[in-house]
């Protein structure tokens, strides 16, 4: 199988980023997310990790046109006692949006997919007394994982299947997945993931500690990660924002490409 070539910026195809930003998600989970309930079927990804959080208990769907194929992938989820998400990477036709509402979710609005070139981030710098690194196993992993559930405000568990407390990590330069941290005092108070696929760069898992949030911190670690990116050729960044992170990243050079649907059910 070929791998997709690297994309010379933003403007080069401009539906080809969008399409590959939107996906992006998709691809992370499917290659490196791993547990006993979790099904990596041709039709759809679902991880269930019964955590009280939407993001612990996900289905990803490609486009969907066929409503029976929805059906099973959000099926042990609909009457669970908890939270659930189910995820378009690739959109939703109005077929299948009927079937998920029916099931209990809500349309929490779409996840802005976003761009930009890397050359052109926006210049960041850290705080007095703050350093930047990558991250590795051990117990700079597990504090990692403490970081980023505790920044995101999401559950341990769920934390540690994005970290280096569960994925194998590989420290050479060019690996496909990398952990950065800034550190304080020899304590990590803001993560990111960059995962290297597609032929962008990725970044995912970006959270600062409550206490140590304004300073610019999730923005450096951002830009650090794709600046490491760029090290290794790769010319444009991805990213799916929250909305908290949306004005962020847009000060960084970010923009929006794309959507990516989401639909939450919390149950009552």
């Amino acid at each position: 199988m070929s791998t997709p070539s690297i994309l010379p910026s933003v403007d080069s195809s401009r539906s080809e980023v969008g399409r590959r930003a939107a996906f992006h998600i998709e691809r992370l989970l499917r290659q490196y997310v791993r547990g006993d309930r979790v099904v990596n079927g041709p039709d759809y990804f679902r991880l269930i990790t019964g955590e009280p959080h939407p993001l612990g208990n996900l289905v990803t769907l490609p486009m969907v046109t066929d409503r029976s194929r929805i059906e099973p992938a959000i099926a042990p989820l609909r009457h669970a006692a908890f939270p659930s998400a189910v995820i378009f990477p690739e959109g939703i036709d109005e077929a299948a949006k009927s079937v998920v509402l029916a099931a209990g979710y809500g349309d929490a609005g779409p996840m802005p997919a976003m761009a930009v070139d890397i050359d052109r981030l926006a210049p960041t710098r850290l705080p007095t007394g703050y350093t930047c690194s990558r991250v590795g196993i051990g117990a700079g992993g597990e504090a990692w994982a403490d970081a980023l559930a505790e920044g995101y405000g999401i559950p341990l568990k769920v934390a540690r299947l994005f970290s280096p407390a569960t994925i194998q990590v590989d420290s050479d330069a060019d690996a496909a997945l990398q952990f950065f941290a800034v550190h304080r005092h020899g304590r990590i108070v803001a993560t990111a993931l960059l995962y290297l696929a597609d032929g962008v760069a990725g970044i995912y898992c970006v959270a600062t500690l409550k206490e140590e949030r304004g300073q610019g911190l999730g923005a450096h670690v951002t830009a650090e990660a794709l600046r490491a990116a760029g090290r290794l050729g790769y010319r444009v960044g991805v990213l799916q924002s929250s909305e908290d992170g949306h004005p962020v990243y847009r000060r960084l050079g970010f923009e929006d490409v794309g959507n990516v649907p989401m639909f939450v059910r919390v149950p009552t």
